[in-house]
């Protein structure tokens, strides 16, 4: 019997689920339906975040944020990432005073509350300009097969330059479960075991034989198409 709220452990050890909520069964049935019931049930940690009320919306003089959204490759609100696939994580804030140079930004952090890595908007269209009133959407775009398997929870941040003052600094809005792949086509390749660490990027490797006993160094490297004679 093996008792989680670690969606990838689940997804990958248990063909089938019971899904308790005060000792009462909410599903009974294979991985995947139960985890999508616990995570339409509210129960788990949300991938969308709004603030309907500006009043109540975090921020400061300058600006106040008003959702946190996390979207697949298809645009849709996103509490599952495959390790492959690209995933957008969006803030929609209002600008309420004009002038100031605003630059967000992203913390991103494990189940252990490791700071994974941060991430800060460098979009040349804005970087370094002030930004008129109205309602703004910045957006960031994670590569596939980048990210470790497990729950990623996102602190979103806006920070004047003009001051250095944070309109708003939070932890935590909205969070969403990385689910790796046992394909073979992501970077864990043909591992079934745990793989460890904070990142898993896809990495290029090669690999050069030579039949017999010979020393380092010793097998040439084979020049790139278009680079002989060059």
């Amino acid at each position: 019997l093996f008792v989680s709220h670690n969606m990838q452990s689940i997804t990958r050890l248990c063909p089938r689920v019971i899904l308790l909520d005060a000792g009462k069964i909410l599903q009974d049935g294979p991985s995947h339906e139960a985890v999508s019931a616990y995570l339409d049930s509210g129960m788990a940690a949300c991938a969308a975040r709004e603030w309907p009320d500006p009043a109540q919306a975090p921020g400061g003089e300058v600006a106040r944020l008003r959702a946190v959204r996390v979207r697949g490759e298809d645009g849709q609100i996103a509490e599952i990432a495959d390790i492959r696939r690209p995933i957008r994580v969006e803030m929609e804030y209002d600008v309420i005073q004009s002038g100031h140079v605003l630059m967000p930004y992203y913390d991103f952090y494990n189940e252990e509350g490791l700071d994974v890595f941060s991430t800060m908007d460098l979009d040349p269209a804005w970087r370094g300009r002030p930004r008129p009133k109205g309602r703004w959407l910045s957006t960031v775009v994670i590569p596939g097969n980048l990210l470790a398997e497990g729950t990623l929870f996102v602190g979103p941040g806006l920070l004047s330059l003009n001051t250095l003052v944070a309109q708003y600094q939070e932890r935590d809005v909205v969070a969403f479960q990385v689910i790796d792949s046992h394909d073979g086509d992501s970077a864990r390749g043909d591992c079934s075991g745990k793989v460890d660490g904070v990142m898993r990027p896809l990495l290029n490797w090669t690999t050069q034989f030579s039949p017999g006993e010979r020393s380092t160094g010793a097998i040439p490297l084979e020049q790139p198409e278009g680079l002989a004679n060059k």
